[in-house]
């Protein structure tokens, strides 16, 4: 059975919003780096972009429960499209600082984080309840290919035109994704909104009865930081101590993709037999041990391998938390429950991202390394002890499933 034509289309909306902010987050922060001259820079850019993710994602959720998800799409990529055209403007004017880059950057992700909330109630109201899985897989597989097209294309662009001419093609790309967002209209009958912060509260309520998502969600915090710090690291790595140019640099970001790409359809399948908790646990003690290969990594190839294997370790773990939300969340509650651990996702990464760009301005970039596996290991160590999954293994797993 194939899927819903409204889900396909939304899919490919996404996955071209998707590539339009790989592109930008992997230049804007480059382009920060040469406004500063710093990796606290950078850093800042890097980070700012998950201030919407903490701030505005608790509300996001009950915003789009109670709108129609055809009129979010229009109204969500013309934001977009307008947004990438005032910053065009802006780069023609060279009127850009790293004051109203950050701005940018801050509205860009609210805005396409709204978008991307949306797919989630689309993805309950569109699939079979067998096919969430699987579904929720091939949505990985789309993310993991941008994640190897966008930062390649990103630096080569940049290397190419400059900022000006990519945030040019960035906004010819969203304009057609508005056209496009006219087309899903889904068979959605919404119920009477009730008040907003009882709506809300109805929201925490459902993900704070979920015990498991809530550890879960929990251990997320500290690998989304790690992550976080993990890439800043490997970017200023290139840049500062290798010397890449953008290309270089964008081709190793990239590597993470194409990891990903290659394990993302086989990961539902390891995740049934393996169990969820196994095969969301292992995967963050892998990630810290590659972390501490980066820092003592001394060429391009080995950071281009390393970088690969990252992303195909990693997209285990990621589809484990979103299965395991989408599995264990009802479509009414999906946009508050998925808004509400999308702001949890991500509270630590601002601070450790600034951190770690200033811990690589201070020469000690082999530290930010060090620190990303702490975290991992901390996360782990959280899941075993204070969760209670002692060490998973498959027999373990699949009975709690």
């Amino acid at each position: 059975m194939g899927y819903n034509r409204h889900f396909l289309t939304a899919t490919g909306i996404i996955a071209a919003v998707l590539l339009a902010q790989d592109m930008l987050s992997f230049a804007l922060p480059l382009l920060a780096l040469e406004i500063s001259g710093t990796g606290t820079g950078l850093a800042l850019i890097k980070g700012a972009g998950f201030v919407p993710n903490i701030v505005f994602a608790i509300f996001v959720g009950v915003i789009n429960d109670r709108m129609r998800k055809s009129f979010g799409f229009r109204l969500y990529t013309g934001l977009l499209t307008l947004s990438c055209a005032l910053l065009w403007g802006l780069m023609l004017a060279d009127l850009v600082n790293l004051a109203n880059l950050a701005l940018f950057v801050i509205f860009l992700n609210a805005v396409g984080y709204a978008l991307s909330n949306l797919q989630f109630t689309l993805l309950r109201l569109t699939v079979p309840e067998d096919r969430l899985s699987d579904a929720t897989a091939l949505g990985s597989a789309i993310n993991a290919t941008i994640m190897t097209v966008g930062p390649a294309l990103g630096g080569l662009v940049l290397l190419s035109f400059g900022g000006t001419g990519l945030v040019g093609c960035v906004t010819v790309l969203l304009l057609i994704t508005t056209f496009a967002a006219f087309t899903v209209n889904p068979d959605e009958t919404l119920k009477a909104p009730t008040p907003f912060w009882p709506s809300l509260r109805e929201g925490l309520a459902v993900f704070t009865r979920n015990r498991e998502l809530v550890m879960m969600t929990t251990a997320v915090v500290l690998t989304n930081a790690a992550a976080g710090a993990f890439t800043v690291g490997l970017i200023l790595k290139l840049k500062v101590q290798l010397q890449a140019n953008d290309f270089q640099v964008g081709l190793v970001v990239a590597a993470a993709g194409i990891g990903s790409v290659l394990t993302a359809t086989i990961a539902s399948k390891i995740r049934r037999h393996m169990g969820y908790r196994a095969a969301f646990f292992w995967p963050i003690w892998m990630l810290g041990g590659l972390s501490l290969l980066t820092a003592a990594a001394p060429t391009l190839p080995t950071l281009f391998v390393i970088s690969l294997l990252e992303g195909a370790v990693a997209i285990f773990y990621n589809i484990g938390i979103w299965s395991y939300r989408q599995e264990s969340t009802s479509a009414d509650h999906m946009g508050r429950v998925a808004g509400i651990t999308g702001a949890i996702f991500k509270l630590l990464m601002p601070p450790v991202i600034l951190l770690a760009g200033r811990l690589s301005d201070a020469e000690a970039i082999t530290s930010v390394f060090v620190m990303a596996t702490g975290l991992f290991a901390a996360a782990a160590l959280f899941l075993t002890y204070v969760a209670g999954w002692g060490w998973p293994n498959r027999a373990a797993s699949v009975a709690t499933s």
